[in-house]
């Protein structure tokens, strides 16, 4: 019986094809794209947890946007009342569950397809093991009858081959290949045939289904058809990836020419040796050099190795859910920084997996980035495997090509485990690949090896920082729990200083072990005094030091300087374009030398364009660059780094907000401004380097150049604004008004005194906005600077109609337009007329402001100005609303926010989302208010601004409000 908690209305599920829902036999539409995506990933999981994270990482792959979060928790709540349609917001509901882990489906074999078929799976299974092949084969039609086609719809739905969805499309392929041996056994090869085709036209390359249907083909009597079926899948293997068919394929084809599917169809698929080859050897050339002894070459496996969880899981999953049969050889890249670990997941893997891969287990390590010892040529690798394999010396061909053919060829129908340790690039592991499907490939490099996934479908994993608990795990496991319960403060104390890298936390733990008289308080006090140096870690041979110098000299001299200058980066990475400033060369030269960084593992692009590292390796950088580089050079350096970020910053606030009163910095030379081409490129820009940008202002404040401080800061402003980052704003503003203030600087002042003004109207304190404004005032009025004048003005009017003072609002609103106009500045003739009309409609004198409102719509939409566009789509509601017209309201407030929408800005969108949800909710529209105040609360909930408490208050009083029996039905 399906699960049902409390609800009188079964639910089934789908992902064996497109993701279906139906609701008493009747199914559900379930919106859009993103939202299907999320429903199959959660699927594809039968009710095991999946991370926010994970999501989305499915949804956007490795450019989520900035809301990408509050996307997802708006399509979970989305789902949720599809599912329970009259669920209030923000509720859990019954099917759909979240917590710390992330959001599960509460799922069972009853209702959910996935579920279903692994249970008839495991039953087929059994039933075959037990000799009930009528049984067995019965179970099999049923799993096979509920395939819809590819998991989840996931290609159409753009699912970047997710592993989740492909995992699942593999067990499909496996359960139909297993089926159809039992139908060919059963010589009932057609109940198959129809799924059969239908899965192999999904996976083209899979050779082993496609040998399959071949067989299924020619027992049915249809040997025409398989004939063509080979040829076909022939001519693509060699045409696209320029390969022959295997050696299965290639059999089954001769089979079909001889019409003889009643033989066997696979070597030894029911259990039965191969002829000619004693079980758990290996068949090669000359068979009397054969070995008698396994390869078994796996290194020893840590005692206590603890973490990587998730990594462990993602591997286990893609081997143990389809990799084990001989579908394809599975080939998984580790890559990350030295001393993250890879070489010791990659051993602890193989020793789990070990049992899965009878015929042996193959390591080397091909020494990629050892600077003591030259690259492990590829045929030397390939020497030693064969002779690990049972090739003599003198059997061993002398060219590596010859190598790498006798090595597939030793190695075909074998079940081998390899292990390709600290690879330097594809062309080195190239060779060491098997050609046979049933062999496991695990290979570790400081490289993202890219083209190994691209050329041999390899999975990459880049490994990152042990998580807090992981790293607490990782020091007890080592030094035991006794030390570690007795003070947890230096535990802490010593996970932050080794930035929890897996190396470091080794490094401190092989001191504790060799003294253990020394408390882990006295330890972390040393990596304290070590001021974020590598000398708290130089007492055990210099390990570290000397693991990150093995990359390093094998830089060249252009990327050994960059690395050493990135040290002096002020935040935790940089954009290709702040490299070449901070190095002072050419965008293109920095490619080149950023591509050489990361080839070396010293740095990564963690997200496109974006490079960072851990910050171990940034501090034996600085100590680099405090060796190699003098004085003057960091200092012009660090220069060239805060123009660039001056430059771009400015460059990114034209496009956010048209009211600037600074003229362009000049560029220098050597200094690489980055150029946002739209709203959308500049807020990217400005997030990510949020806490950067921060930074830099500090510096310079620090440094006296107060100017340079302001002026950054006065850059940043419409990107505060907009996005809710007010704190922020505030905290720059403060600083700098300091700055300015002690320096004399009265145009800095001014600037900052306007700035800190609007950032305590945005926070709610109106009446230290007005103080503030007021002082600004009185000093642009000495400085005769006339558009700040009208700004400060404005400003003075907004203050005031916040505090209902809308005479007030209305006097300081039409000084302002008298100064624009006087000035001829369009784009600010649009916020003070929208702003006056606003002021008029409170005074309740609407009609006095309509006029003005087309005014400046006219200007707006000439110009392209969407922010202006929803100013007046504002004032208009307010008029609408001060005449007593609330639909009129509601209207124009939809259209401002939608306007807002179309700009980016979060915060004029989540004010006319609070307005309209008012407005809605003065007409009697409580799910109206509710969408609009939820869809609000999602877009800021995650900021410490006065609308996310405003807007819980209103949906707590709103569902108080609603009427039990209401509760239930939609809005």
């Amino acid at each position: 019986m399906s699960v049902t908690p409390d609800d009188e209305t079964p639910l089934c599920f789908g992902v064996l094809g497109p993701v279906r829902v139906w609701r008493a036999g009747v199914g559900v539409d379930l919106g859009p794209r993103q939202q299907r995506l999320i429903l199959g990933l959660l699927l594809t999981h039968a009710g095991q947890p999946v991370s926010v994270g994970e999501i989305v990482g499915v949804l956007w792959d490795q450019r989520p946007p900035q809301s990408a979060v509050n996307v997802v928790h708006r399509y979970v709540g989305a789902l949720r009342r599809l599912f329970e349609p009259g669920l209030p917001a923000r509720s859990a509901g019954r099917w759909l569950l979240g917590d710390a882990a992330g959001y599960r489906m509460r799922v069972d074999a009853d209702n959910l397809d996935l579920l279903r078929l692994r249970a008839l799976a495991e039953q087929a299974r059994s039933d075959e093991s037990a000799g009930r092949l009528a049984e067995a084969m019965s179970a099999y039609e049923e799993a096979l009858g509920l395939w819809r086609g590819p998991c989840g719809g996931a290609s159409k739905l753009g699912a970047n081959d997710d592993l989740a969805f492909s995992v699942i499309d593999h067990e499909c392929a496996d359960l139909a290949r297993e089926a159809t041996s039992l139908a060919l056994r059963l010589e009932r090869a057609r109940i198959v045939l129809p799924v059969l085709r239908c899965v192999a036209e999904q996976r083209p390359w899979d050779e082993a289904l496609q040998a399959r249907l071949l067989l299924a083909l020619s027992a049915d009597g249809q040997q025409a058809e398989a004939i063509a079926r080979y040829q076909s899948v022939r001519r693509r293997l060699a045409d696209e990836l320029g390969v022959d068919p295997g050696e299965e394929f290639r059999e089954a084809y001769q089979t079909v020419l001889r019409q003889d599917a009643a033989g066997p169809a696979e070597p030894g698929a029911d259990g039965a040796p191969v002829p000619g080859v004693p079980p758990g050897r290996i068949r090669i050339a000359r068979a009397p050099s054969r070995t008698e002894v396994l390869p078994a070459q796996l290194p020893a496996d840590l005692p206590d190795f603890t973490g990587r969880d998730d990594a462990q899981r993602r591997m286990l999953s893609l081997v143990n859910g389809h990799v084990l049969t001989q579908v394809s050889m599975p080939v998984l890249a580790i890559d990350g920084i030295p001393g993250i670990g890879k070489t010791s997941l990659a051993i602890h893997l193989a020793h789990q997996l070990a049992d899965a891969y009878p015929d042996g287990q193959l390591y080397v390590d091909l020494q990629g980035f050892d600077p003591e010892q030259s690259l492990l040529h590829p045929a030397e690798a390939l020497q030693g495997f064969l002779n690990a394999l049972g090739v003599p010396d003198t059997d061993m061909p002398a060219s590596q090509h010859a190598r790498s053919g006798l090595y597939r060829s030793v190695l075909a129908g074998r079940r081998i485990l390899v292990v390709l340790d600290n690879a330097h690039s594809v062309e080195q592991v190239r060779s060491l690949l098997p050609g046979a499907p049933g062999c496991l490939v695990l290979v570790t490099s400081r490289k993202r090896l890219t083209g190994l996934a691209t050329a041999h479908g390899a999975h990459l994993m880049t490994l990152d920082v042990l998580s807090p608990q992981d790293a607490r795990r990782f020091l007890t496991a080592r030094i035991g729990p006794a030390r570690t319960g007795a003070a947890p403060a230096a535990l802490d104390e010593i996970i932050e200083r080794c930035g929890r890298l897996p190396l470091a936390l080794a490094v401190v733990a092989s001191r504790a072990l060799s003294h253990p008289d020394h408390s882990l308080t006295a330890i972390a006090r040393e990596l304290g005094d070590a001021q974020g140096s590598l000398d708290g870690f130089s007492d055990v041979g210099n390990d570290i030091r000397a693991l990150f110098s093995w990359s390093y000299r094998m830089l060249g001299t252009g990327a050994a300087r960059m690395f050493r200058l990135l040290s002096l980066r002020p935040g935790p990475d940089l954009t290709l374009p702040a490299m070449a400033s901070l190095a002072g060369v050419p965008l293109v030269e920095a490619r080149l030398l950023a591509g050489e960084l990361v080839g070396t593992g010293l740095i990564a692009e963690h997200t496109p364009g974006r490079f960072s590292t851990h910050d171990l390796i940034w501090a034996y950088a600085r100590e680099l660059a405090d060796l190699h580089e003098d004085h003057e050079a960091r200092e012009q350096a660090f220069h060239r780094l805060v123009e660039h970020y001056q430059h771009t910053a400015y460059a990114a606030s034209l496009l956010l907000g048209p009211e600037s009163t600074l003229d362009a910095p000049a560029v220098t030379d050597a200094v690489v401004v980055g150029r946002p081409g739209d709203v959308q490129e500049a807020t990217a820009w400005l997030t990510a380097d949020r806490d950067v940008l921060k930074a830099v202002i500090h510096s310079q404040v620090d440094g006296g150049n107060a100017a340079a401080a302001w002026r950054l800061a006065l850059s940043l402003w419409p990107f505060y604004q907009r996005e809710g980052w007010w704190h922020d704003w505030a905290t720059v503003s403060r600083v700098c008004l300091r700055a300015a203030t002690a320096a004399g600087d009265d145009i800095g002042r001014a600037h900052m005194l306007r700035s800190l003004a609007g950032a305590e109207y945005a926070l709610g304190d109106n009446d230290a906005a007005a103080r503030l404004l007021r002082q600004a005032l009185d000093l642009v009025n000495g400085l005769g600077h006339r558009l700040e004048q009208a700004l400060v003005y404005r400003d003075l009017g907004q203050v005031s109609f916040a505090r209902e003072d809308y005479l007030g609002a209305v006097a300081y609103q039409q000084r302002a337009l008298r100064l624009v106009e006087s000035l001829d500045d369009l784009p600010n003739q649009v916020s003070v007329l929208s702003r006056l009309a606003t002021a008029y409609a409170g005074l309740g004198r609407p009609d006095a402001g309509a006029a003005l409102v087309d005014r400046a719509l006219v200007i707006a939409e000439a110009s392209g100005d969407l922010d202006g566009q929803g100013l007046c789509h504002e004032a208009l509601a307010h008029g609408h609303r001060a005449r007593g017209d609330l639909y009129a309201s509601l209207a124009d407030f939809r259209r401002a926010a939608d306007t807002y929408r179309r700009a980016g800005s979060r915060m004029n969108t989540v004010r006319c989302l609070l307005r309209l949800g008012d407005s809605a909710l003065a007409l009697g529209d409580r799910a109206g208010a509710r969408d609009a105040w939820q869809e609000a609360l999602d877009l800021v909930g995650h900021l410490r601004v006065p609308q996310v408490t405003e807007l819980q208050d209103r949906l707590t009083r709103l569902v108080e409000a609603t009427p039990a029996s209401a509760q239930g039905r939609p809005g």
